[in-house]
């Protein structure tokens, strides 16, 4: 989920909170005792809004907890694997942040390096914190659990969903499709409208989150086994995805990907009809003259839906737990969810964890047509668990994406390609 997944990174949640500058904001140890009411918190500096956002969530904070300071600790990094790495690297050192930003892909990394604090005794002891769970879709906490421990109170994420031009649709002269479609009607819908230069669907060869995720999620397959401890990767279930996939690429509905440096941009131009994605591209479609509308992925042997969060889970290395805690806590709450709901023509690019906030994000009329769908899929349908993200995720990454595209380019058969990637990824996907 590298660069699109970051944008929809807990953040921007705070992105509708007063901007203030902070007392403090380095990479130094956690100054934080038993009596201190400083904590540090670590996150992905991927450019000027995360450390803008980063900001205007921890000034809410000390804002709402006077006497408080929030240092901040940004780490550098090109996507979420080496972000990872570079976390290790500074606890390594013996800087000991009390928190740290991460998306689903950090959960099994922070869980084999026994580094993250759970916080199923806190959810159990605070009435409010209570509360707050009950207004998030049990799918997003399980997609931020390993076995009964909830890592952390996920605060922000993105699913999985098709976008559609309405347009293009209309002119073939297909109806909107409506989500109930099996995966041989959406080959007929796109092969349709497959004409004059456009493609019928398209996807991204360059993450595995918006690519061929989905297709192997709804074959009921994963990259990985339920313990994210065994490579899967050979397994019925991802060969039947790989198939349907290689399937468009040799029938011309959908072009070997990547298909361009931007699907969103060829969407917005009428070069694809349908790609997959989550709320990240809404900021971008709003501004343009596309009329587009989201619709669920169609239904192989099953459904279910991809789903990426993020949060701030608590340090082991944390000297002031409880203060953590209260700061995961606000990073949740209904006033920092809030801030998500945004308006018509600057929607936010991930969607809040709050059901509340998610409904009153499609009362605001906040586009699409059909908005509900983004909370809906993953409080109305299963969501694929568990996320495939083994503690080396950069390593596992690399290599899925690698045998992917000699699949797609033509270099390998379905089978030998898969084959490889098992081969590959087998010591890479391992516990103990």
């Amino acid at each position: 989920m590298k660069k699109t997944f970051r944008v929809i990174a807990a953040a921007t949640i705070a992105a509708g909170l007063t901007v203030a500058a902070l007392t403090g904001c380095s990479g130094n140890d956690s100054t934080s005792g038993s009596g201190s009411k400083t904590l540090n918190v670590a996150y992905w500096n991927y450019g000027a809004a995360a450390v803008a956002n980063n900001k205007a969530l921890a000034s809410g904070f000390e804002k709402a907890n006077p006497g408080t300071t929030i240092q901040l600790t940004p780490i550098a990094a090109s996507g979420w694997g080496e972000y990872y790495a570079n976390l290790a690297t500074l606890i390594a050192s013996g800087k000991h942040p009390d928190l740290t930003f991460i998306s689903s892909e950090g959960v099994k990394f922070l869980e084999q390096n026994n580094l993250v604090l759970p916080i199923n005794s806190y959810l159990k002891s605070d009435p409010a914190a209570e509360k707050i769970k009950k207004d998030i879709a049990p799918g997003l906490l399980k997609s931020f659990s390993v076995g009964g421990n909830i890592t952390s109170l996920p605060n922000s994420w993105n699913d999985m969903v098709v976008y559609y031009n309405k347009d293009l649709f209309e002119k073939a002269g297909l109806p909107a499709p409506d989500g109930t479609w099996t995966w041989d009607e959406f080959e007929a819908d796109a092969q349709k409208l497959t004409a004059d230069g456009v493609y019928g669907y398209a996807w991204t060869g360059t993450e595995i989150f918006p690519g061929v995720l989905p297709w192997v999620a709804n074959q009921g397959g994963n990259f990985v086994s339920d313990d994210v401890c065994t490579a899967t990767a050979d397994s019925a279930p991802v060969e039947k995805a790989y198939t349907f996939l290689n399937g468009l690429i040799q029938k011309g509905i959908s072009p070997a990907p990547p298909a361009s440096n931007d699907i969103i941009s060829d969407f917005e131009n009428g070069k694809v009809a349908m790609f997959g994605a989550g709320r990240w591209p809404l900021p971008t479609l709003v501004q343009g003259s596309v009329k587009f509308d989201i619709t669920r992925f169609p239904t192989g042997s099953t459904y279910k839906t991809v789903v990426g969060a993020a949060g701030y889970p608590i340090l082991k290395s944390s000297k002031n737990p409880d203060l953590a805690w209260k700061f995961q806590k606000y990073s949740a709450s209904i006033e920092v969810q809030n801030s998500l709901i945004g308006t018509a023509s600057a929607p936010y690019d991930s969607i809040p964890s709050s059901r509340t906030t998610a409904e009153k994000t499609v009362a605001a009329g906040i586009p699409p047509a059909n908005s509900a769908l983004y909370y809906d899929s993953v409080d109305k349908f299963p969501a694929l668990t568990p996320f495939p993200a083994p503690a080396q995720y950069s390593k596992f990454e690399s290599a899925v994406l690698a045998d992917t595209q000699l699949i797609f380019g033509g270099n390998d058969t379905v089978k030998e390609g898969l084959a490889k990637m098992q081969k590959d990824l087998e010591p890479i996907v391992k516990c103990g």
